[in-house]
């Protein structure tokens, strides 16, 4: 299981990591959103996405800001159970999983086998929530491209997802692993903000509600993109594990139980 961000329709990463890691359909890549997947209702969507049927792996794929919500895609698609709960897949192009806003999911990390030969497995619980705003929105207006009114959650949508976790946290197991798009605000990067951007015309109410969820409730790792840089914040007093990724693949595992960015597309012999 391995994670990845902001590939915008560039798949060379995950060409990369397949061919390393020698990869099946049976192995998934996350990626933090701004996937490019459906960024144009054009040709060159269906160009991408014939791309991605080829490469022997499968896709779980959040929402970022330069995309549309799967659900107002142009070609056929149905809901299918992956990760233990609902996602959003093409009909032609089934290695291809859609995460959906707002729903929590279980990924697998450690197969058992038993003595009959059957198999379970251990699961991180995750939840996602995609979306952020679009500091380029009236650049890409201006200029006739591509920008999507819903990029964000809602004022309704924030709400319900605040009372489905604080429902999980009292009824189910916790959650341990937060897949987002952009960051809870505390964690903001503002050293990699844009000079030419006014930051007080930038909309971080997608931030403001995430950094309500990470102060109210403990998790063990939270993941998210966006920004553009690969940055593995120190660890605190509360053990939390905080990773943002760009172009760096990492392997779920691993940095769960060590902490460490580790690239898996480096060369470790010239490290």
């Amino acid at each position: 299981m391995s994670l990845v961000s902001d590939t915008h329709g560039n798949f060379k990463r995950i060409k990369d990591i397949s061919k390393k890691l020698n990869t099946t359909k049976e192995d998934v890549l996350i990626i933090l959103g701004d996937c490019g997947f459906n960024s144009y209702f054009n040709e060159r969507d269906n160009q991408l996405k014939n791309k991605i049927a080829k490469y022997p792996i499968t896709i779980f794929a959040i929402r970022g800001n330069h995309e549309a919500r799967p659900q107002e895609m142009n070609g056929k698609w149905h809901y299918e159970k992956f990760f233990g709960n609902r996602v959003i897949v093409e009909d032609n192009y089934p290695n291809i999983k859609y995460a959906l806003d707002g729903y929590d999911y279980y990924i697998p990390y450690y197969k058992y086998y038993n003595e009959d030969g059957s198999t379970y497995y251990e699961y991180y619980h995750a939840f996602v929530i995609g979306g952020a705003y679009s500091v380029d929105k009236y650049h890409r207006i201006s200029n006739g491209w591509p920008w999507f009114e819903n990029e964000q959650l809602d004022e309704k949508e924030r709400a319900e997802i605040k009372d489905y976790i604080k429902w999980i946290y009292s009824n189910c197991d916790p959650i341990e692993i937060y897949l987002t798009h952009t960051c809870p605000c505390i964690y903001e990067p503002t050293d990699l903000f844009l000079p030419q951007v006014d930051q007080s015309m930038v909309d971080k109410s997608m931030e403001r509600f995430l950094g309500e969820i990470e102060f109210r409730y403990p998790y063990k790792a939270w993941f998210w993109g966006h920004y553009h840089a690969n940055r593995n914040y120190p660890l605190t007093e509360d053990g939390c594990q905080r990773l943002m990724l760009f172009d760096g693949v990492i392997e779920l595992e691993d940095y769960m139980s060590t902490g460490i960015y580790n690239n898996l597309l480096e060369d470790k012999e010239n490290k």
